[in-house]
């Protein structure tokens, strides 16, 4: 009898404190098995429902959010968080753009922590008004890569038909006398196969899933411009929490920190994993090359950000500052 009164005891005690806990579902746009789910999301869930204040139900694959309309399910209600890109709703995440700037992010954790920092800052204006980042991930530098073409720097872009995946690829395509095409990155292995392209502008992360390192051979590493991941919930779901709950998820910058981290390392394993296949060649453009293309093209490319982003000068200099105090060494 006293057995069974212990038990019941216990049994309430857990149910109490599942009532307790808040819970989220939140919609990572991949399928289960993607390297994000594995290495991030999953560890990240994982690592806030064992607070005892929130509980997040992963839901994978497509079906419920995509890559299009991630934000849309969310403002719907159809779920309470996602993950997206931010380049796939320009529309919404305009001064998010300026994550995509070529040359000055380093890497993936100086990224996110300066996107975190100007979002706290308010310096990405109404992008996420509507909603409340968990944490932001910048994905690595596009680097450039080629079919046949051996490369000794970007100017071997010349004459050269290049697939760019953002509109900064776009131009440092046309600057170094190539031909920037635009192609929906599911259809980037056939347009290779079929010779309608000699090049790719990609991080290195892109190249195992969608098969293009059986494509290109000769790679150049170079900061050519990354793009701003976000995972967020909807501001009533944010509002609706408890403050608990809230205490849980307030480390923005912190988690950004360390989501940067994880695609630093996972970028650094794709390049190592490329490089080791034949038939493949591997450059680097140097620091100095870096300085030199940012005392010649850098102020355009600064004041060009500063006239089409809603943002402007404040947002450029914020991000600047940022990324200063957001390097690792």
């Amino acid at each position: 009898m006293k057995t069974s009164g212990l038990i019941a005891a216990a049994t309430a005690a857990i149910l109490s404190t599942s009532a307790l806990a808040d819970s989220l579902t939140f919609a990572t746009t991949n399928p289960e098995m993607h390297p994000l789910n594995t290495g991030l999301m999953t560890t990240w869930a994982e690592e806030i429902n064992q607070s005892g204040a929130l509980d997040i139900t992963l839901r994978h694959g497509p079906m419920i959010a995509n890559h299009t309309n991630f934000y849309d399910r969310v403002i719907d209600g159809v779920v309470d968080g996602a993950w997206g890109m931010s380049v796939f709703n320009p529309g919404k995440f305009t001064n998010s753009l300026i994550m995509g700037i070529p040359f000055y992010v380093r890497s993936a954790e100086e990224g996110s922590v300066a996107a975190c920092r100007l979002w706290e800052a308010g310096l990405f204006g109404d992008d996420y008004d509507d909603v409340h980042p968990l944490f932001f991930a910048q994905f690595p530098n596009a680097s450039f890569h080629t079919v046949d073409t051996p490369i000794d720097g970007l100017r071997a872009m010349n004459s050269l038909s290049v697939i760019a995946l953002s509109p900064s690829g776009a131009e440092i395509i046309k600057g170094n006398g190539g031909t920037p095409l635009s192609v929906n990155v599911t259809e980037i292995y056939e347009t290779l196969e079929r010779g309608m392209a000699d090049a790719l502008l990609s991080p290195f992360t892109v190249m195992p899933a969608f098969r293009t390192d059986e494509q290109l051979k000769h790679h150049y590493i170079a900061p050519l411009g990354g793009a701003l991941g976000v995972a967020f919930i909807s501001k009533d779901a944010y509002e609706g929490l408890s403050e608990e709950a809230k205490a849980v998820i307030a480390p923005v910058c912190e988690m950004s920190r360390k989501a940067g981290k994880f695609i630093d390392g996972w970028e650094a394993s794709a390049i190592e994993m490329i490089g080791a296949k034949d038939g493949h060649t591997i450059a680097t453009m140097s620091d100095e090359e870096v300085a030199g293309a940012i005392s010649y093209v850098g102020g355009d490319i600064l004041a060009g950000i500063a006239q089409s982003l809603p943002g402007g000068q404040p947002l450029v200099d914020g991000l600047l500052a940022a990324l200063e105090t957001a390097k690792t060494n």
